[in-house]
C-alpha cells in the first residue's frame, strides 16, 4: 500500500505569545502514512505545535 499526501514538516518553527516564546526552533518531519505522538510535560508546546499544524497560529 502506498501512502499519499504531503506529510508535515516544521523547519525551525518558533511561536511566541505576547513576547513569550512557547515553541522554540521546532524541527519535525512526519512522512505520509507515518503515525507519531507528541509527548511532554505541561507547558512544553504540544498544543501550540498542533495549533500550528492546523493553521491557528503563524
Amino acid at each position: 500500500m502506498n501512502a499519499t499526501g504531503s506529510g508535515i514538516r516544521f523547519d525551525s518553527v518558533t511561536v511566541a505569545y505576547d513576547g513569550n516564546v512557547v515553541l522554540d526552533a521546532l524541527d519535525l518531519t512526519v512522512e505520509p502514512g507515518e503515525v507519531m505522538a507528541l509527548l511532554g510535560p505541561s507547558g512544553s508546546g504540544k498544543t501550540t505545535a498542533l495549533r500550528a499544524v492546523a493553521g491557528f497560529v503563524r
